[in-house]
Formats: structure tokens, C-alpha cells, sequence
């Protein structure tokens, strides 16, 4: 649960700052990078807005091979609520910096497209503990975000399980006073 929590999380940053469509894979290499998923974002001009932000991140669903019957189904519904708060120095500092946030691993896109406020993306992200795959499908504001997604993540055994989820960040006001 603390992947499907840090991948959602970096998910919402992502999607609270960036716009664009066209090819971000400036270089051809066949990945989107963090830095030409940034550097298409910044070119796109749409910019979070500072402020304190909460996420709401609901499980929908959860395939685990070999997972016992009477657990199918688990976690499903399972919420989790969070707040964060993206100062104005976060802002400033970019987007390739907003980007690596919470990364648990070393995280590109196979795919980064985001036009008009709409978003299809598919991240993967090399772990310690496996790979991790996201397909992420919704929409972006400079206040707010709301997607889905399904995680395909490699298990301890070399199994390959699955999480669906939704993610819902929105700007609740500003960050509190230090």
C-alpha cells in the first residue's frame, strides 16, 4: 500500500503541473524522462498554483496471484487521505523537481500526453523491490487533478500483480503559516 500511495502521490504532482501535447521524447530514445516531461510542461506554460493541496486515493480493485478466494477483493475501497502543501519555492523550482518528488525508484514514461486539461500517461518505475507500471487516465488543472489508474507491479516471487485506483488532488487553500 505505501507503493500504490507514493506512485499515486507523484502521480498528482505531476499532473498538478503539466500540460502539453506533442512528442515529449525529445531525445528518441523511446521513453519520456522526467526532464523532457518537465521541459514540456514548462514549455506549455500552465503552472500549479501554490497552496496546501489534499489527495484523496480510493483502491478499486487488487489482483494478486495465488491470493487465497476469500481475500479477493481486498482492499477495495480502502481510502487514504492525505495533505500536502507545494510551496512557491517548490513552484519555482521547477518542474523536474515537482517530478522526482516522492519517487520511490528511478521513474520515466513510456507514454506523456496531456492537452486541454485531459491526461493519458504510462509510467514505469525500476525499484528495489521491483518494477512498477502505471497507466493514468483524467484530468489537470493548475488546482486540481483526478485520474485513474492500474499499477502492474512485479511481487517478491516474480509474480506480476495488479491495483487499480483512483486519485483525487485538489488546492484546499494555503499552506499553513511556519
Amino acid at each position: 500500500m505505501k507503493r500504490i500511495t507514493i506512485i499515486a502521490n507523484l502521480g498528482a504532482v505531476l499532473l498538478a503541473g503539466c500540460s502539453g501535447g506533442g512528442n515529449a521524447d525529445a531525445d528518441g530514445n523511446g521513453e519520456v524522462s522526467m526532464k523532457e516531461a518537465a521541459r514540456q510542461a514548462e514549455a506549455e506554460g500552465l503552472k500549479p498554483e501554490p497552496g496546501q493541496y489534499k489527495a484523496v486515493i480510493t483502491m478499486t480493485g487488487m489482483e494478486i496471484p495465488g491470493l487465497p478466494p476469500e481475500m479477493k477483493g481486498h482492499g477495495a475501497g480502502l481510502t487514504t487521505t492525505t495533505d500536502y502543501c507545494l510551496t512557491q519555492d517548490d513552484v519555482d523550482k521547477g518542474f523536474e523537481e515537482m517530478m522526482k518528488r516522492g519517487q520511490n525508484g528511478e521513474c520515466a514514461y513510456e507514454r506523456f500526453n496531456l492537452k486541454d486539461g485531459k491526461m493519458d500517461a504510462v509510467m514505469v518505475c525500476k525499484t528495489a523491490e521491483g518494477d512498477a507500471r502505471m497507466a493514468m487516465d483524467g484530468t489537470v488543472t493548475p488546482t486540481s487533478s483526478e485520474f485513474t489508474a492500474t499499477m502492474a507491479m512485479q511481487l517478491p516471487d516474480r509474480a506480476e500483480g495488479t491495483m487499480s485506483f483512483t486519485a483525487k488532488h485538489e488546492r484546499v487553500g494555503d499552506c499553513p503559516a511556519r
